[in-house]
């Protein structure tokens, strides 16, 4: 960040750090680290053919989140990373009050903000560059349901594995 950032201190509007993603070539074989030794519960899992992945998160004492995301398919982004980095951390994502007024102020704070998607009203997401972020992707999200209604929008139960 830059001198001119300093103003712009609270002002994304983070309400909290909602989860820390993992890639991983297997969620299956994560699951005895990530859940049978560290004690995570499975509490969210969506799988994206059409973008090359899926993903489960984990809920640990206090309410912290590790979403741990596998491809899927031939291609997408996750393998490209997989290739690339090997497994480990991909991005965090904190949940925002208002995403566009988020991205307004981050962008004026001089971070590149790409991959912006307002289409869902139950997600919203941008992220921040890992080249403005430290080596991190940053996923800055605006959700109208609650942590309790996102777990049943996004149900494990339609992970086989867990």
């Amino acid at each position: 960040m830059t001198d001119r950032a300093l103003p712009l201190v609270g002002e994304l509007g983070v309400l909290a750090l909602d989860h820390t993603a993992i890639a991983v070539r297997s969620i299956a074989a994560a699951l005895p680290l990530y859940r049978d030794l560290l004690g995570g519960q499975p509490n969210g899992f969506e799988r994206l053919d059409e973008r090359g992945f899926m993903w489960l998160t984990l809920r640990y004492p206090n309410g912290a989140q590790v979403e741990l995301l596998e491809p899927v398919g031939s291609a997408g982004f996750l393998h490209g990373f997989l290739e690339r980095y090997g497994e480990g951390p991909h991005h965090m994502t904190f949940i925002v009050a208002d995403l566009a007024r988020a991205v307004e102020r981050a962008r004026a704070a001089g971070l590149r903000v790409v991959d912006e998607d307002y289409g869902d009203e139950k997600w919203q997401e941008a992220f921040i560059s890992p080249r403005s972020a430290f080596g991190t992707i940053i996923q800055l999200a605006q959700t109208a349901l609650s942590p309790t209604e996102r777990e049943r929008h996004w149900s494990v139960t339609s992970y086989k594995s867990c």
